[in-house]
């Protein structure tokens, strides 16, 4: 193939790539959601979130529980985790 011909088609591949990136930034403006069941259901689950959201932020926390008799008595019963090696050093060793 002469260089010629070789640049004649690259400039027409960069001319059709422009015309369709073209079409399609044109287009881009006329695309329209057709699917309202899902954005009614994501209103309506908005709504549920924004309340419950508002619901916990009227919460106020106060530290007069932890200062209470009742809590400071309270005993710890966990048990202390004790590290075990896990594995062997060469799991093809036979075991004795």
């Amino acid at each position: 193939m002469t260089s010629t011909l070789q640049n004649t088609f690259v400039i027409i591949g960069i001319i059709a790539i422009a015309g369709i990136g073209y079409y399609l930034y044109t287009e881009n403006g006329d695309v329209s959601l057709q699917n309202t069941e899902v954005d009614n259901q994501a209103a309506a689950e908005t709504a549920v979130f924004l309340q419950k959201l508002n619901e916990l932020k009227s919460i106020k926390l106060e530290g007069a529980i932890l200062r209470d008799d009742r809590f400071v008595s309270l005993l710890d019963l966990s048990d202390i985790v004790v590290p075990v090696p896990v594995g062997r050093d060469n799991p093809f060793a036979e075991r004795n």
